[in-house]
């Protein structure tokens, strides 16, 4: 029997071309397909991992659609074309932003895929990069603290009662909710815009930007002020 491809799902890092692994660098330079999700222009994933490329690269569309029915269909034809160049003995890569196994389509195409040997390669995350950032830690001794997508605001209302430090995700949805339910939770924070990039931003004052288009690449990293 013809030996099969591995699959790797590989963490390009927050955006920084610097924040890169070593392990990812290595497996880029040997696979025989990369796969990059398709872009209007070169996705950045793509655009960090260029360099250390020496294969055929396959854009992918993945688009950001809220038609679960149509998702499990474009999902399933992109499994199948892997499974095809993992049956032909392709060693194939899926590059993501961050880190595969936090909010990447990687864990999609992961859940789908069987009877071929897989490997994750873990990525630093852009909430780890935005804390090292603006100089302040997430969490500190045993304080828990919370990850999440802003997606409506009963779900930010829970997590800021019950936890004292948050990392908000995505919160160009509806920013002026989310800095306002902050404040009444006496959290102070900062607003980081695509971290590691040449056109990186970090804003500790919430308020000069509300009533403004945030930036999809976008968190806040916040912690309950008990002073």
């Amino acid at each position: 029997m013809d030996k099969k491809g591995r699959f790797y799902g590989i963490g390009i890092g927050p955006g920084d071309p610097d924040l890169i692994t070593l392990k990812a660098v290595k497996i880029l330079s040997e696979v025989d397909v990369v796969i990059a999700p398709a872009a209007k222009n070169e996705s950045l994933a793509l655009k960090i991992a260029k360099p250390y490329i020496k294969c055929h690269v396959k854009e992918m569309d993945f688009p950001m659609i809220c038609d679960t029915d149509a998702l499990k269909k474009i999902w399933s034809r992109n499994v199948k074309t892997i499974e095809k160049m993992l049956s032909d003995g392709l060693d194939t890569a899926f590059i993501t932003l961050g880190d595969p196994m936090i909010y990447s389509t990687y864990t999609y195409i992961l859940s789908r895929l069987c009877g071929y040997e897989v490997q994750t390669v873990p990525g630093i995350t852009s909430f780890c990069a935005a804390a090292s950032r603006i100089g302040k830690p997430i969490a500190e001794g045993d304080v828990p603290f919370a990850v999440m997508p802003v997606s409506d605001e009963k779900s930010v209302a829970r997590v800021l009662k019950e936890f004292d430090s948050v990392v908000l995700m995505k919160v160009s949805r509806n920013y002026d909710d989310v800095v306002k339910q902050l404040k009444h939770n006496s959290f102070k924070g900062a607003l980081v815009t695509r971290c590691g990039q040449a056109n990186e931003k970090l804003e500790f004052d919430l308020d000069r930007h509300l009533g403004e288009k945030i930036d999809y690449l976008s968190l806040i990293i916040a912690r309950r002020d008990n002073t």
